[in-house]
């Protein structure tokens, strides 16, 4: 009598576990349901240059509230400008494995072409007031 008891036991946990261990293996996270995306090894990278970008409207909203000034809006956008050059470097980097691209020309003179205001970051690829790249 204890065998079948033990039996039933433990083939009523395999029926209870069974469907959420095919549920695990058969729908993993990581994946998309609708298949493999192309670029899935540079999401990481993306979304570290969307937050530098939001970084980057953040302080520029505090500095149109008035709450920073000029010097403090240079000296705090700096650091955020030089780490999305490196991201963008690395972005650049990763996509050359895949996929060849043709370097775009940097405008000699630096006016942002989206704000329109004058950036004073020697080499910077950014615009510190808005994040728009200075790509020609």
């Amino acid at each position: 009598m204890d065998f079948l008891l033990y039996f039933y036991s433990v083939l009523f946990g395999i029926i209870l576990i069974a469907p959420f261990i095919l549920f695990y293996y058969r729908f993993q996270v990581d994946e998309s349901p609708f298949g493999k995306e192309t670029e899935a090894h540079l999401k990481a990278i993306y979304e570290k240059k969307s937050n530098l970008l939001d970084s980057l409207k953040d302080i520029r909203s505090d500095f149109d509230s008035g709450k920073l000034t000029e010097e403090e809006f240079q000296s705090q956008s700096i650091p955020y400008i030089e780490e999305l050059e490196t991201v963008e470097s690395e972005l650049v980097e990763k996509r050359k494995g895949t996929v060849t691209m043709n370097q775009p020309k940097i405008n000699s003179n630096w006016t942002c072409a989206n704000c329109g205001s004058f950036v004073p970051v020697p080499n910077a690829k950014f615009c510190p007031n808005c994040g728009t790249g200075r790509l020609a």
